[in-house]
């Protein structure tokens, strides 16, 4: 599989720069918020900006950063500012001097640019920003191609690699040659699972479409909402906030999620969040559940909020855009509300559907804890400066549907996957293993997210090594039998079908496909499974290597508990692309993650010993 490269660009459009990076209007006459001058400079530094002297005289410059207001800001060697100096020198009175200077060229020159004379050039994105959450799904759903698309490229790629080698004298004369068609394996379709909900109703997913299944079954475990608040930041009007409240209620009974009274309401805002909420938190009985309802996504707000709700108040928080949860004609969206929902029951403590008893793999009958170990790294030009954080998911039950979570901080400097602190990480999960269930388990199973292969003998030197003695350090003598599963998803390897085995919508092949044969290590355990309907491009295959095995796990059994476990994702009816322990473990270190960006602009203190503080005073699965 060849790969093709994709790029982020910026494209000079018709609304301007600064409302398009705040995602609101703004009033450029009055002073910008702190806060949205440090999000505009954080999106500015490393651009190119092209401006035009009133003279006539053109520059472009990539940008430094942000000054004071062009009325404020002095120039060192005039000692004006440069609201002044565009007076005096140029006889051009600036229409916005409330505006802040972008600090252009060299950083050893003082040139300041008041931001009214600059637009910003269509431009490529500088290889070391990140794309915002907005721009990375719009740039997925723009690169996204069809498995017959992709198909072809790859073929007519390999046609032109094969007409080469054909006539080049030296790759005839060492016998070299290209295979013009791609290798055909050997796969397997394995049998979607039940899935069961309340009153031990069963919902059988569909052979002939695996993947995802709909229901109208209550949650397994629904939780009951008696003292719970909806914090406004879009000034409903009277009848939206009704007609929302009365469909809380309705598919809340469908579902299984019991509202026993009506919500708290409080009207907020940015500036004034962190009052209102530390004020809910000080009345007599704390709230069960914050629901907050914004205009928009705001990164640094949700930041701020989830660092609230999960360390200093352990309270769960719901965040919601009031366009999920209304349609474009003003009417409750359902559909949105149950999804929702699903989150909502599992931060609650609930459960939403696990495996049906028939389809439980005989692995899940022994008391066992399936683990799943993932580490964030800073973003690129934050290296040295933001630690790694490592995030580990243990199960506290037998059906392996809630977890616990332990988040550790690493060295700043350090940018190997190795998890530091995995002795005490796997003490904690089984001391809460066994404060959830009075028993240790007889089996561990770990599935490792980012360990690259040259990395197989240092996890195994450390991370298992770590885990053993855990195990001692629970109880002398205790050894419980480990395997050790690394999960793998960047890579170039696609299946594409040639029978029957197929979505017939988009021609991904069904959720259940494993390839173990033809493809894989001649003596490692590894397999590659597509667990997930692809609803958009072609689906990645995922890839599993088994690099310690204490249980003798058969491939038979590996690969449909792992299958299986892909079906326990809380937040969805659907098959994920790997399983539920994995995608926990990512969630809670993402998580962890904006938990470190927030107090780090705040420059509080104690920030490793706050995120390292243990979870369990709020519900297991708070992350969701």
């Amino acid at each position: 599989n060849k790969p093709a490269i994709a790029a982020a660009y910026f494209t000079k459009g018709e609304d301007y720069y600064i409302g398009a990076v705040l995602g609101k209007h703004v009033n450029l006459e009055k002073e910008m918020d702190q806060r949205d001058i440090r999000t505009l400079e954080e999106d500015l530094k490393g651009m190119k900006v092209r401006y035009e002297m009133p003279d006539g005289r053109k520059r472009c410059y990539r940008v430094n950063g942000l000054k004071d207001t062009a009325r404020k800001l002095m120039i060192p060697d005039l000692n004006i500012s440069v609201q002044e100096y565009f007076l005096k020198e140029h006889s051009t009175r600036l229409k916005y001097p409330n505006l802040p200077c972008l600090w252009v060229g060299s950083a050893q020159k003082t040139i300041y640019i008041p931001m009214e004379i600059c637009y910003m050039p269509s431009q490529a994105m500088p290889r070391h920003k990140k794309l915002n959450d907005t721009a990375t799904a719009s740039m997925i759903r723009k690169t996204a191609v069809s498995p017959q698309e992709r198909k072809r490229k790859i073929m007519d790629g390999l046609r032109q690699s094969t007409d080469f080698y054909k006539n080049d004298e030296f790759a005839k004369h060492f016998g070299i040659s290209v295979e013009s068609s791609m290798l055909e394996v050997n796969g397997r379709v394995l049998e979607p699972p039940s899935i069961q909900y309340a009153n031990k109703k069963i919902c059988t997913i569909p052979k002939t479409n695996p993947g995802s299944w709909r229901t109208r079954e209550q949650y397994m475990q629904g939780k009951s909402l008696q003292n719970w608040v909806i914090m406004d930041f879009v000034n409903m009007d009277e009848n939206d906030y009704k007609q929302l409240i009365s469909n809380f209620f309705s598919v809340g009974k469908q579902v299984g999620l019991n509202f026993r009274s009506e919500p708290m309401y409080r009207q907020s805002d940015k500036r004034n969040f962190s009052t209102d909420f530390e004020n809910l938190m000080k009345q007599k009985e704390k709230p069960e559940l914050v629901m907050i309802i914004l205009f928009m996504k705001d990164g640094e707000l949700y930041d701020h909020i989830k660092t609230l709700g999960d360390n200093k108040f352990c309270v769960p928080t719901q965040c919601v855009q009031k366009k999920t949860l209304f349609k474009k004609d003003r009417t409750v969206n359902r559909q949105s509300i149950e999804n929702i929902f699903l989150k909502m029951n599992s931060k609650l403590g609930g459960l939403n559907h696990s495996l049906a008893p028939e389809s439980r793999p005989d692995t899940l009958k022994r008391p066992i804890m399936i683990m799943g170990a993932d580490v964030s790294h800073a973003a690129p030009e934050s290296k040295g400066i933001k630690p790694s954080l490592a995030a580990v998911v243990g199960s506290m039950n037998p059906s392996a549907t809630q977890y616990l979570t332990e988040i550790r901080v690493q060295d700043a400097g350090q940018n190997e996957e190795i998890i530091q602190q995995m002795e005490d990480i796997t003490l904690k999960l089984l001391q809460g293993f066994y404060r959830y269930t009075n028993r240790k388990p007889d089996k561990i199973i770990m599935y490792r997210d980012g360990v690259s292969e040259g990395q197989f003998l240092k996890v195994l030197a450390k991370e298992l090594i770590a885990m053993h003695r855990a195990c001692q350090q629970l109880e002398s003598g205790y050894q419980p039998l480990i395997t050790y599963i690394v999960v793998q998803k960047r890579h170039h390897t696609r299946f594409f079908p040639i029978d029957d085995n197929r979505y017939p919508k988009n021609g991904n092949v069904l959720a259940g496909t494993v390839v173990d044969k033809g493809i894989n290590h001649p003596y490692e355990g590894d397999f590659y499974l597509v667990s997930h309907e692809g609803i958009q491009g072609t689906s990645r295959p995922t890839h599993y290597h088994t690099i310690w095995d204490d249980n003798n796990m058969s491939a038979d059994e590996m690969e449909k508990l792992t299958y299986y476990l892909c079906h326990l994702y809380s937040r969805c009816n659907r098959s994920v692309s790997y399983p539920a322990p994995t995608y926990y473990a990512h969630l809670a270190a993402d998580r962890a993650r904006k938990h470190h960006n927030h107090m780090l602009t705040r420059k509080e203190h104690n920030i490793k010993q706050k995120i390292e503080s243990p979870t369990t005073a709020i519900n297991l699965m708070y992350f969701v």
